[in-house]
């Protein structure tokens, strides 16, 4: 079945680790994509479910989320890199976060007593950040296309363990001034809970719904409830757009701020033209409501809460990414095992080439698009080496030439015409075998390529035996030997 897909999957260039979370329409993992020389490194991949890869609506809703959310760069809302389609599965590539959802957060720290009121506060601003970044996004021609997200809650903000806020999933976001995606009749899109009024009553929409549903967030955030829940969505969806006054935070929270009470209720605002007109203008309000004193200065502070609450969570989520690596690596060893080898080689071959860290081995090592030129050291090395072995060459080509030679003498001597040969006497001892001269003699023969020396001549009469010519047997290894010369060519300083 199309889009049925699995832990091990490869989509593209992604290798599928292991599932880290799933919603309506996508599910969501953890893969690693693979370059040259052993680089990797670990994204989230988003898939839709197979259940819906036949319905076109949802498809184009997949398809506007990549075509929208690519666009935005800015720290606090998550990057998306690729689109790709395999086997009739529409996948998504983004950044890896190592951090957890916002309601998970909050669900967490409920037991602790809840989320410091500074915490919160700066949270729900660096999200604000990156939902103004999303709004402000321009076409080619510098015209605010109107994206809007739409989906604004706690599931689509990730909080790392380093303390920014990540605004995700912009699966439902509509580019307003655009034309396309618009709502049909009757449809909703996003949590109905998280929904303002006009979005409720499906009226035109603008950016102002999202800085509702962050008010709403908010609202949750610092007080533990949720301004508008009730029993059921219809209730819910009559008390958002119902003109009810918001009931204060303060109701529930015993010394709430007054300052970000206020805040608050503008954001909560029913009339959309009571509300703050940008994500922008909304941070700085948040930013100026509480005392400096009682501020989370840096998200470091926030990163230092999250550590404490999800310690043991973190090195668990990191033990189980790392065994789904090493389980990837076991069971796929035909791409693995050739980036290693090939990793091992190219430092070989910079230490070979080298001999030292300089500048030229660092460069091959980080860069990897070509070899390192070979240094002079190693130009002269190799040159020595080609030499010598066609010294040595040339030098046994003269031995076996000499060596025939003198075989061929030997061989007509006896031929000749003999009066009164005499018996040859069997206890004659065997003439003493040819041994191969050392090296310093071979490169010595190089530069005369003559026999060492002529054949003795042969008489017309009788003689007792055959004379036959034989090399010179070389000195033993302890006698010395005087070497040659070495050849001009060691001195050119050109080497």
């Amino acid at each position: 079945m199309a889009g049925e897909i699995s832990q091990g999957h490869v989509l593209g260039r992604y290798e599928l680790l292991l599932p880290i979370a799933t919603g309506g329409m996508a599910m969501v993992w953890a893969a690693r994509v693979k370059g040259t020389r052993g680089f990797q490194k670990v994204v989230a991949v988003k898939t839709m479910l197979s259940k819906l890869s036949e319905d076109a609506q949802f498809e184009q809703m997949f398809l506007d989320e990549a075509s929208l959310a690519s666009q935005i760069r800015h720290p606090n809302v998550v990057e998306i890199s690729d689109l790709g389609e395999q086997d009739g599965v529409l996948y998504l590539a983004m950044e890896w976060i190592d951090g957890v959802p916002l309601n998970q957060l909050m669900k967490t720290a409920k037991t602790a007593g809840g989320v410091p009121l500074p915490i919160a506060v700066r949270i729900v601003m660096n999200a604000c950040a990156g939902l103004h970044a999303a709004h402000e996004l321009r076409d080619a021609k510098g015209q605010l296309i109107g994206l809007v997200h739409r989906d604004v809650s706690p599931q689509n903000i990730l909080v790392t363990y380093d303390g920014v806020s990540k605004v995700v999933d912009f699966g439902v976001a509509k580019a307003t001034a655009m034309g396309g995606g618009a709502t049909v009749a009757g449809q909703l899109k996003g949590k109905v809970s998280y929904m303002a009024p006009e979005q409720v009553r499906g009226e035109a929409i603008d950016r102002r719904v999202d800085i509702f549903a962050m008010g709403i967030v908010l609202y949750a955030l610092t007080s533990g409830k949720h301004p508008f829940r009730r029993e059921s969505e219809a209730a819910t969806m009559y008390t958002i757009a119902s003109d009810e006054v918001v009931i204060p935070p303060s109701k529930f929270v015993p010394n709430y701020p007054v300052g970000l009470e206020a805040v608050l209720l503008k954001a909560l605002a029913k009339d959309k033209n009571a509300r703050f007109a940008t994500a922008s203008e909304f941070q700085r309000a948040l930013d100026q409501c509480l005392p400096a004193a009682e501020r989370a200065n840096t998200d470091e502070d926030i990163g230092a809460f999250i550590r404490q609450l999800f310690g043991n969570k973190r090195e668990e989520s990191r033990a189980a990414l790392a065994d789904a690596l090493a389980l990837a690596d076991k069971s796929r060893p035909d791409i693995v095992s050739p980036l290693r080898q090939s990793q091992r080689r190219s430092f070989s071959d910079i230490e070979l080439s080298t001999g030292s860290s300089n500048d030229e081995s660092k460069t091959f090592g980080i860069l990897g698009t070509a070899p390192a030129t070979p240094s002079p050291t190693r130009k002269r090395a190799l040159l020595i080496g080609s030499l010598c072995g066609a010294l040595f060459l040339a030098a046994a080509a003269a031995f076996a030439l000499s060596k025939s030679k003198s075989s061929e003498d030997a061989k007509a001597t006896p031929s000749a015409q003999v009066e009164n040969p005499a018996p040859v006497a069997s206890t004659a001892e065997p003439p003493p075998a040819a041994q191969p001269s050392p090296l310093p003699e071979l490169e010595s023969a190089t530069a005369d390529p003559s026999p060492t020396a002529p054949p003795a001549p042969v008489p017309t009469r009788t003689v007792a035996t055959p004379k036959q010519v034989v090399p010179v047997p070389a000195a033993p290894p302890t006698a010395s030997v005087k070497k040659a010369p070495p050849p001009k060519w060691r001195q050119d300083p050109g080497f």
